[in-house]
């Protein structure tokens, strides 16, 4: 018998020209538009590519080819992102972060044993809470390993009665790492997320003891009001977030937090303190900026209801900077 050979020809294949201007009509096209004209015609299809239905139809209209400027503006359109993202308008944020920083400044005067009381109540927030902010696996044994880091590092700052202050710190963080590897071998679940699991306790951890370095600062000169100050700006910070619902104001959140923190970190050292307006500039401009930038971050996450989040990100908020004033109050102040 005569072999049998399929005569249908295939469809010539489509240029890099023609695969882009189909994208591009595909995208600017309505859904109840037909096919367009530069699709050919598939085997299943009734029609060949010689067929006149194929080709051009009489009530199709022919679609004109793009320029060079606006296949760019098509694909620049394509690709925009906000480079910043929206901020939710949350009052009870800024509420909880100016309570948290008065309870602070009020404790600072009181002595270290007070400043540990406020920090470890805030540690208590992120303990409850971190788990479900973040969405993570295991959240009863991952709320014990940071309560046990944070006990660890609150505890080191208030035992330590000498200078260097933080000098068991290391320790405590050490240990604190140590337990949150053993939790994860005790994990009876699979372990899934468990590289996300680690870092994000490791976090909490690490907030809670960058935290716990202020409960040192009261035994150092003028620690009080270091801590004062950085309060200070913190709270005036978290008021700037009641713009952010303004689109034209959003790029420039974490600017005017700085500057307001630092504007009033000078006016409270200069009238009320002993400190000058340098490091109190500087000490207000970063309490300010880290807190928002924490407060932000964490601010995008949906886990957590509303009045469930703002006590945690009050928290983190005013813990996440403590080293950082640490450090510039014994920098500038001894």
């Amino acid at each position: 018998m005569p072999e049998v050979t399929d005569v249908t020809p295939e469809p010539p294949a489509m240029t890099r020209g023609q695969r882009r201007r189909k994208l591009l009509q595909a995208t600017d096209s309505t859904p109840d538009s037909p096919a367009t004209p530069d699709s050919p015609a598939t085997p299943d299809s009734p029609g060949t590519p010689d067929s006149p239905a194929t080709a051009s139809s009489p009530g199709t209209p022919k679609s004109r080819a793009l320029t060079r400027s606006e296949k760019r503006a098509a694909a620049a359109a394509a690709a925009a992102v906000d480079p910043v993202p929206e901020m939710p308008l949350q009052p009870l944020f800024t509420i909880a972060v100016v309570a948290l920083a008065c309870l602070l400044t009020v404790s600072a005067f009181a002595g270290p044993v007070l400043v540990a009381v406020s920090v470890a109540l805030a540690a208590g927030v992120i303990v409850w809470g971190w788990s479900g902010l973040l969405g993570l696996p295991s959240p009863r044994g991952t709320a014990f390993v940071v309560a046990v880091g944070s006990a660890a590092a609150i505890g080191t700052a208030l035992a330590t009665v000498s200078d260097p202050y933080l000098t068991w710190m290391p320790a405590a963080l050490a240990g604190s790492i140590f337990v949150v590897f053993i939790h994860q071998f005790a994990r009876r679940d699979g372990r899934p997320r468990l590289v996300e699991s680690v870092a994000s306790t490791i976090m909490a951890i690490a907030l809670v003891a960058s935290g716990a370095s202020l409960v040192s600062l009261p035994r150092t000169p003028h620690g009080a009001w270091v801590i004062a100050l950085a309060a200070s700006a913190m709270a005036v910070s978290a008021l700037t977030d009641l713009i952010g619902g303004s689109r034209r104001l959003r790029a420039w959140l974490l600017p005017l937090a700085m500057l307001a923190g630092g504007a009033v970190a000078i006016v409270v050292g200069v009238t009320l303190g002993a400190i000058g307006w340098g490091p109190a500039a500087l000490l207000g401009v970063l309490s300010a900026g880290i807190s928002h930038a924490i407060r932000r971050a964490l601010a995008m996450l949906p886990a957590l209801t509303s009045c469930e989040r703002g006590p945690l990100i009050a928290g983190a908020s005013v813990l996440t900077g403590g080293v950082v004033v640490y450090v510039a109050g014994r920098f500038f102040l001894g």
